[in-house]
């Protein structure tokens, strides 16, 4: 097991950053200025001290939790009952916490088994359900504010399901809640019900609980060593330590971004995965912009133009070079690329009279993966369009922690320059407060009249 209190061990799986499609010659007028991110220098060094200031300050828990790591202690114990006692642990949840748990677990091989009950579709919840064991099986219901009606809905779900099948006794033990240390209704029902619990750190919202009990707990039951996630994120921290914006990864990231959409109006990220098992922390990523960073807050520029982020699922590169080249030019890839896949499927030498499959044998099909990365990112410089490639050594707790706490940093820095307060909901609030009127929650009547006011002038000459 690597030893990531060696610093030679932590370089050789440090992530690294490729810049050279935002600043190539190849780019011509389209490459991004040195001499403009120079111009930059003493905004990025203000913006790198506000950080740390409010960091020191306590008005940053994302980052200064992994000082302090409360109930870190609480975490491992827990994890460890659980693993003991049961075979599965369900996670569910429909949030973002439960999203920043997925960007962790999804990402490695797994001893516990960990499944994901992030949808409340029926047939596909209930296929889930129906397929438990409920004797060897918990459940880590998981929601930031405890108050979240699709994950709460799950939950009084499987609260019956457990009650009626084991007993108002037994039932308990399979239930582990997350939620605020303080309010909201799980709370109430953690302290009526004496369920187990993990507290989410005061002021760390949904996705930016990544690193913190919320998500370190299911990592933890399925045998993850969350002290590797915890080395990988001190390990960005150290790098993000430097002002200097040429050797400081998340603050070069956020300059390159905040210059692309001020001087070229690039409004779009689109954070794209070479690899099945960063899928999840793809999309844990684009939410992360786009929950931090979309609204604008009180910024003209983004509030008339706001950023967006998106995600691609697809490795093909032909299918991903139609998707980024037949977008407008104002969207900005993040190829996603791993070095070591942690083993290697050679290509069988067959047909050598047929050229389309000849060439093909002596490859690997993690070589052939990586030749279709360097394609598209050829492809993107070709055409003038900016990416930054993330190169992951492997994928391992070490390098999820870099990337977790190093993307997390890049938007803050970029809230900061942008001069917004990064978590604005008010889209996400309203229409919150539209879905409890639709359900029937008390005091959101007239929420509830306007979506059947909605419903019934619906005209119905625009129904087919």
């Amino acid at each position: 097991m690597p030893d990531y209190r060696r610093r030679a061990t932590r370089e050789a799986m440090s992530l690294r950053f490729d810049f050279s499609g935002c600043f190539a010659a190849e780019l011509a007028e389209q490459a991004v200025p040195r001499a403009a991110i120079e111009a930059l220098a003493s905004r990025l060094v203000t913006a790198h001290q506000q950080i740390q200031a409010r960091e020191e300050a306590g008005e940053l828990p994302v980052f200064s939790w992994l000082h302090r790591r409360e109930g870190l202690a609480e975490v491992r114990e827990l994890a460890e009952a659980v693993r003991q006692q049961f075979q599965t642990l369900v996670v569910v949840g429909t949030g973002g916490t439960a999203l920043a748990v997925q960007a962790l677990v999804r990402a490695q091989e797994t001893r516990t088994r960990v499944v994901f009950a992030d949808s409340i579709d029926p047939d596909c919840f209930g296929a889930l359900i129906e397929q438990l064991d409920l004797s060897t099986t918990a459940f880590n219901v998981i929601s930031k504010s405890g108050e979240t009606p699709e994950t709460l809905a799950q939950f009084l779900v499987v609260r019956d399901l457990l009650l009626r099948q084991l007993g108002a006794v037994d039932y308990a033990q399979h239930l582990v809640v997350t939620t605020d240390a303080d309010q909201g209704a799980l709370r109430q029902i953690v302290h009526d019900e004496g369920f187990r619990s993990l507290p989410i750190p005061p002021g760390v919202s949904d996705r930016l609980a990544a690193i913190s009990p919320a998500s370190l707990f299911p990592a933890a039951v399925s045998g993850m060593r969350i002290d590797d996630i915890l080395a990988g994120a001190a390990w960005m921290e150290a790098r993000c330590r430097e002002p200097n914006v040429w050797r400081n990864p998340a603050l070069l990231l956020a300059a390159v971004l905040y210059w692309a959409t001020v001087e070229r109006n690039v409004r779009t990220w689109v954070f794209v995965p070479f690899c099945h098992n960063l899928e999840a922390l793809a999309q844990w990523s684009a939410e992360l912009v786009g929950e931090l960073l979309a609204n604008g807050g009180g910024n003209g520029r983004l509030q008339s133009s706001p950023l967006h982020a998106w995600w691609i699922r697809s490795a093909d590169p032909t299918l991903l070079a139609q998707v980024l080249l037949g977008s407008a030019r104002d969207t900005f890839a993040v190829p996603l690329a791993v070095q070591d896949h942690g083993r290697e499927w050679p290509v069988a030498s067959a047909y050598q009279d047929l050229e389309p499959l000849a060439y093909l044998g002596g490859h690997g099909l993690a070589d052939i993966l990586a030749a279709g990365r360097r394609a598209l990112e050829t492809l993107l410089v070709h055409h003038r369009r900016w990416f930054v490639s993330a190169a992951w050594p492997q994928v391992n707790p070490f390098t999820l922690g870099q990337w977790v706490y190093g993307l997390q940093r890049t938007v803050f820095y970029l809230a900061e320059l942008f001069g917004i307060q990064p978590g604005a909901e008010e889209a996400g609030d309203a229409c919150r407060r539209l879905l409890y009127g639709a359900l029937g929650r008390k005091g959101f009547e007239a929420q509830g009249m306007e979506v059947e006011r909605y419903v019934a002038e619906r005209p119905s000459e625009w129904v087919l």
